[in-house]
C-alpha cells in the first residue's frame, strides 16, 4: 500500500524547508512502533512538501489514526499509480483545534512543534498503544501552557509548572474564557500543593464538553502550578506521569531574566537539568519518557543526553532520534533529546 502525506504549509519559507526532515523523523518513530517495515521518502509533489509512505500490507485503523495525529499532517491520500484518493484529514481535537494557537505572546513555541515533541515522547516510551486513554503529561516549564493545551486536545490530563506567576495567570484566564465561550462543563479550584519548604499555588481545571460527556467519560484535568519544577520534591508525586515534555528556555532572552550572574557560574540551564532530571524521573511511570527541546547553539545534544544518562535514564539515540536538529532563526538551532525511565 502506498500513501502520500501532504504536509502543513508554514509561513516562514526557510523553516518550511526544514519541515520535510522533521516530519520524516517524527513519522519514522511512529511507524517503527506501528508498522515495522514501512518505508518513508520525502518528496515535493507539485511544489507541495509531502512524504511517500509504503506499507507492506493494508494498515490497521490505529496506524491511520496515528498518522492523522502527526504534527504536520495536512492530508493523507492513497496513491494508486499516481492517482490519489483521499483517506483522512487531521485527527479531531478533543477540546478545540484553535485552543493552542489563539493566545499570542513573545517567545511562544509553535504549537505544531509541540505536537511533534509530544509524539516523539509518546512513541519513544511504552505507552504508545494507550494513545486513546487519558494519559498524564507534565510540562515542568510550561510558560502560558501551550504544551498543556496540546495535551488537552489529545484527551489527556496535563500538569504545568512555572516560576512566572504572571504567565500562569494569563494561561488561567485564557483557558477559563475558552471553556466558558465554548460552553464546556467545568470547575476551577485554587489550592496549594505541599513542598518541603512552603507550598506551590495550584489552579486546577476539570472539564468536559457537556454533562452527558462528563457522566460517560469523566472529567479531564489541567493544572497550573507556580513552582520551580527543578526543586519540586514531593509536589509532583511518584510515578504520576506517562510523559514529561518541555521546550526549554533558549537563552536568547532568558539568561538575564531567569539566571542573573549565570555566566560567572557556568551554564545555568545545564545546572538546572542536573537538579531537575532526577525529580522528573521520580515523577515518571516506568516506561515513561522525557522529551526536551533546546537551543543547540547554547547547549549540545551530547551534553543533554549525558545529563539524562547520569540521572538514570535510558537515552534514545540513533536513527530518527538524531534527525531533529533544525534552524529556527539566526540565534536558535533547535534540537530534541529523549530518554526513557527503565521498566
Amino acid at each position: 500500500m502506498r500513501y502520500k502525506m501532504l504536509l502543513w504549509p508554514h509561513a516562514n519559507a526557510r523553516y518550511q524547508a526544514e519541515t520535510l526532515k522533521l516530519a520524516e523523523a517524527e513519522l519514522r518513530l511512529m511507524l517503527d512502533r506501528l508498522a515495522p517495515g514501512a518505508e518513508i521518502a520525502p518528496r515535493a509533489w507539485f511544489d507541495m512538501p509531502c512524504l511517500d509512505i509504503s506499507l507492506p500490507e493494508t494498515p490497521e485503523d490505529r496506524v491511520i489514526d496515528a498518522v492523522r495525529r502527526h504534527s504536520l499532517m495536512y492530508g493523507l491520500f492513497e496513491d494508486r499509480d499516481g492517482q490519489l484518493s483521499p483517506v483522512a484529514g487531521r485527527f479531531p481535537a478533543r477540546v478545540g483545534a484553535d485552543l493552542p494557537s489563539i493566545l499570542k505572546y513573545k517567545g511562544k513555541t509553535n504549537e505544531m512543534f509541540l505536537q511533534l515533541l509530544v509524539n516523539a515522547a509518546l512513541y519513544a516510551g511504552e505507552f504508545w498503544a494507550r494513545e486513546d486513554e487519558a494519559l498524564s503529561l507534565l510540562d515542568p516549564m510550561c510558560g502560558r501552557a501551550t504544551g498543556l493545551f496540546v495535551a488537552a486536545n489529545r484527551g489527556w490530563n496535563a500538569v504545568g509548572a512555572d516560576v512566572d506567576r504572571n504567565d500562569l495567570k494569563e494561561a488561567e484566564r485564557y483557558f477559563k474564557r475558552y471553556l466558558e465561550y465554548h460552553r464546556f462543563k467545568h470547575t476551577v479550584t485554587h489550592a496549594s500543593r505541599t513542598l518541603k519548604k512552603g507550598g506551590a499555588p495550584e489552579c486546577r481545571f476539570e472539564y468536559a464538553p457537556d454533562a452527558d460527556a462528563a457522566r460517560r467519560d469523566g472529567m479531564a484535568a489541567l493544572s497550573l502550578l507556580n513552582l520551580d519544577a527543578s526543586r519540586a520534591e514531593g509536589a509532583l508525586g511518584k510515578a504520576a506521569f506517562h510523559i514529561v515534555a518541555c521546550d526549554l528556555p533558549y537563552g536568547v532572552r532568558h539568561d538575564a531574566q531567569l539566571a542573573p550572574g549565570a555566566k560567572a557560574r557556568g551554564n545555568w540551564l545545564e545546572a538546572l537539568l542536573e537538579r531537575a532530571l532526577p525529580i522528573w524521573r521520580t515523577a515518571l511511570k516506568p516506561g515513561g519518557t522525557v522529551a526536551l527541546s533546546f537551543n543547540a547553539q547554547n547547549m549540545k545534544l551530547g551534553t543533554v543526553r549525558q545529563l539524562m544518562a547520569d540521572a538514570g535514564f535510558e537515552v534514545m539515540a540513533g536513527g530518527a532520534y538524531d534527525g531533529f536538529a533544525h534552524w529556527v532563526e539566526q540565534a536558535i538551532t533547535r534540537d530534541i533529546a529523549i530518554c526513557k525511565k527503565p521498566m
